[in-house]
């Protein structure tokens, strides 16, 4: 994204941004002192090792050694890059991030999104408030309480109730300041055939408020009602959607996730399942980590959006044939994305709603607790009703898709690499002896469809603090405690002079920011910087020169120089073993031998402070 290299956009959007209130939406922080602590999110904490400095707004956790600021925060919390981290905070923050491509929009119109979310919340109250208090929505208070939905939960979830009229909702936006034209930009009006006057999308339907991460309404699903069922634009589909819009986009959102976000420790369980009213039931019966797709199947973008959250997914499907279907397609796209999947499919028939109704919570519970590893669960669909001997050609082609899933398979997050060759000779072992193949050719052939291992990621971006040389982390840490002194580094020491990448990068950085005109200040290098773990270096080697400075007897500026005087000399020193190498395999002739002597030997006593020899 080319927004992602002006400095002006970022820093506009970090300042806009409190790390406190940001932190504070995911971990419950307390004032200690100058700073705030609590739990880190990313590792079992039990002791707060979080630490968010308001003042530099710098955040720190000193057990999983990451940090940074605002945007390397979202980076972590969220699972994305700092692009997409720019997006989330510049739209949290309302600011534009292309001002200059684009005419800004006007408040009120319908291409402002924040009018858009008011005109969404509005209309949330609206539904809601009909389906409590209005007769019209009677057919739908008694379809939620066939379905054992109480009023705890149609209060948590915003449902609500469209009556079945052409302009029921477009009348009641008349007494407020939303035109139709923003109500059809949101997806609650739309036009007529003839496109002369608009009409409520949503007519005679039991409505679903969908949510983003934010608990901002950005959608609906409508549901239409037995009684009130009849032919429409829709043809009398049982369940529709509002249609994209600048708030929503389908593949992107899943139903419920406000919730489970906001109650589900991260990277820990998610539960997934396919309708709204499974969801409603799940979280009324306590199950308070479950989802739904939004009237789609699972794609790449809803693998992506449950990788934030959770290191485990249950796929919940209806115990029927195409729910079996839809295991296999969604299988392969978990695999690709390396993610723990489980599978559950639930007995005679039932949908989730139903079984935690007619057979209550621990037996749901108990379920789960047996939902076998997707795996495995390939492996019985592959060979269900399979006679090896006799249909030689499917054997062979269930044989080959198994072995080509099993080399794709993910490493589960908490099993060790001895516990994953465990599994994987269970399963060769189990394969072999159902398709009567030996072992060791399907071993040869898995290790013929390994891909190449990707390289293995730091640590909590442990690495780069110890790639740095002693001599390169000092200098840094003097730029960093004392801004002034970079002018005088950059112009003393060439980039080329550092021995190691993290130290070039951040080099660059202060290149940049001298070129760009920008401050040097910590905070405004760390906005620079778009790599999560070089922000969580620089937060680091900051603290680090804190930490330092009181115990200093030398000041920056003469520690700068005896670095400057080392790098120097080192510089030097290469330069003469390079000339003794040369001396070494006779490359010069008598004369030129002396003259590079007489030079080294000069060399030498400026080096030592030896005055030359003088005659008499």
């Amino acid at each position: 994204m080319s927004f992602g290299s002006s400095y002006e956009i970022k820093e506009q959007v970090r300042q806009a941004t409190d790390l406190v209130d940001l932190v504070s939406r995911s971990v419950n922080l307390r004032r200690q002192g100058r700073i705030f602590v609590g739990l880190c999110p990313w590792h079992d904490d039990s002791r707060p090792s979080l630490q968010v400095n308001p003042d530099r707004q710098f955040w720190k956790c000193w057990v999983c050694n990451v940090g940074g600021d605002v945007f390397s925060f979202v980076m972590k919390r969220e699972g994305v890059d700092f692009p997409e981290a720019l997006r989330i905070l510049a739209e949290r923050a309302g600011i534009a991030l292309a001002p200059g491509s684009q005419p800004k929009a006007a408040p009120g119109s319908p291409q402002d999104k924040q009018t858009l979310y008011r005109v969404m919340a509005w209309a949330e109250e609206q539904y809601h408030r009909c389906l409590l208090e209005s007769a019209d929505a009677a057919p739908a208070r008694e379809y939620l309480a066939g379905r054992g939905i109480n009023q705890e939960s149609v209060r948590a979830f915003h449902l609500g109730f469209a009556p079945a009229a052409w302009q029921w909702l477009a009348d009641r936006a008349r007494a407020t300041a939303f035109s139709p034209a923003v109500l059809e930009a949101a997806g609650l009006l739309s036009k007529t055939k003839d496109g002369q006057r608009h009409i409520d999308r949503f007519r005679g339907r039991l409505m679903f408020s969908i949510r983003d991460t934010e608990h901002r309404p950005i959608a609906f699903g409508g549901r239409v009602l037995p009684q009130l069922a009849r032919e429409d634009e829709f043809g009398g589909a049982k369940y529709i959607n509002s249609p994209e819009t600048r708030l929503f986009t389908k593949s992107q959102h899943l139903y419920g996730l406000d919730l489970v976000r906001a109650v589900t420790p991260q990277h820990s369980a998610i539960v997934a399942v396919e309708g709204y009213t499974d969801v409603i039931m799940a979280h009324q019966c306590g199950l308070t980590n479950v989802v739904a797709a939004l009237g789609t199947a699972l794609g790449q973008r809803h693998v992506s959006l449950l990788r934030r959250f959770a290191d485990r997914i249950t796929l919940v499907l209806d115990g029927d044939e195409a729910g079996q279907r839809r295991t296999n397609e969604v299988l392969e796209l978990f695999v690709a994305a390396q993610v723990d999947l489980r599978i559950l499919t639930l007995p005679d028939g039932l949908d989730p709603c139903d079984f935690l109704l007619q057979r209550g919570r621990a037996a749901f519970d108990a379920l789960l607790a047996e939902a076998v590893d997707a795996l495995e669960h390939k492996v019985r669909t592959l060979t269900r009703g399979l006679d090896v001997l006799r249909d030689v050609d499917r054997a062979h082609r269930a044989l080959e898709e198994m072995l080509r899933t099993l080399a794709a398979a993910p490493r589960v997050v908490g099993v060790s690499d001895e516990s994953l060759r465990l599994r994987e000779q269970q399963m060769l072992v189990r394969l072999a002896r159902f398709f009567h193949v030996d072992e060791t050719v399907l071993r040869a052939r898995l290790k013929e469809l390994h891909k190449p291992a990707r390289p293995r990621e730091p640590a909590g971006g442990d690495s780069a603090s110890h790639d740095l040389a002693p001599w390169e982390g000092e200098l840094l840490e003097i730029l960093l405690s004392h801004p002034p002194l970079v002018d005088t580094a950059l112009d003393k020491i060439e980039p080329n002079q550092l021995a190691t990448v993290p130290a070039r990068d951040i080099w660059a950085l202060y290149q940049q920011a001298r070129r760009e005109g920008t401050g040097c200040e910590p905070q405004e290098i760390l906005t620079l910087a778009e790599d999560a773990d070089l922000k969580a270096l620089l937060v680091r080697l900051h603290d680090q020169a804190c930490r330092k400075a009181p115990l200093a007897s030398i000041d920056a500026a003469e520690r700068l120089d005896g670095i400057v005087r080392d790098l120097q000399l080192r510089h030097q020193l290469a330069d003469q073993r390079r000339v003794l190498a040369t001396l070494e395999r006779h490359e010069y002739d008598e004369k030129e031998e002396l003259a590079v002597l007489q030079q080294f030997i000069e060399q030498e006593r400026n080096r030592q402070g030896i005055s030359a020899p003088t005659d008499g």
